[in-house]
C-alpha cells in the first residue's frame, strides 16, 4: 500500500498575541491557506488523519485545510511538533503509521523531521519550509515492512496565486 505523509508549515500569523503559542493566523495567512487548498485539491491527496502542534496558528492552518478539502477527520494535537522540539518522537510515530497523515507544525522542527525521515539524521535541514507550504513524502508499506520515505513533491501557496 502506498502511504503518504504531508508535512505542512503553518501559514502567516499575527505577531501581536499574549504568547507565541496563542498567535492566530493573520488575514494574509488565511489567504495563504485558501491558495494552498486550491493547489492541494487538484492533487486529490489521500489523508486519513491530521496531527497538529496545538499552537493556535498550526491548529487554524490544519482546520482551514481540512475544511477546504472537506475532510471530516478530527485534528489530533501531538506533542513533539513545537518549533524547537526534537522530531524523534513524531518520526517514530510516523514510522508506525499504516495510514496517510497530514502533520501541521513549525520550523525548524519540520525541516529536522523531514531530514530524519529521509536520511535517519536530523542534524541538518534537507528541506526548508516557507510558510504555508507542504512536503509530500511517500513509501510502500505492507504490514510491519516499509520502504524508505521519499519526496513526491513540495509546494507552497505562492504557486497558486
Amino acid at each position: 500500500m502506498l502511504q503518504h505523509l504531508y508535512l505542512v508549515r503553518h501559514a502567516h500569523a499575527l505577531d501581536d498575541a499574549p504568547s507565541d503559542a496563542l498567535r492566530p493566523l493573520s488575514p494574509k495567512g488565511e489567504k495563504q491557506c485558501r491558495r494552498l487548498v486550491s493547489g492541494l485539491s487538484s492533487l486529490e491527496p489521500s489523508i486519513d488523519c491530521i496531527w497538529q502542534s496545538g499552537l493556535v496558528r498550526a491548529e487554524e492552518t490544519a482546520r482551514l485545510i481540512a475544511d477546504g478539502l472537506e475532510l471530516s477527520h478530527p485534528l489530533t494535537q501531538k506533542n513533539g511538533l513545537a518549533p524547537f522540539d526534537s522530531p524523534a518522537g513524531i518520526a517514530a510515530q510516523a514510522h508506525e503509521l499504516s495510514l496517510s497523515c497530514m502533520i501541521v507544525g513549525h520550523e525548524p522542527n519540520l525541516s529536522c523531521l523531514a531530514s530524519l525521515l529521509l536520511s535517519g539524521h536530523d542534524g541538518f535541514q534537507r528541506v526548508v519550509f516557507p510558510k504555508a507550504s507542504v512536503l509530500c513524502l511517500s513509501r510502500l508499506k505492507a504490514g510491519p515492512q516499509a520502504t524508505p520515505w521519499q519526496i513526491e513533491w513540495h509546494l507552497n501557496h505562492k504557486m497558486f496565486k
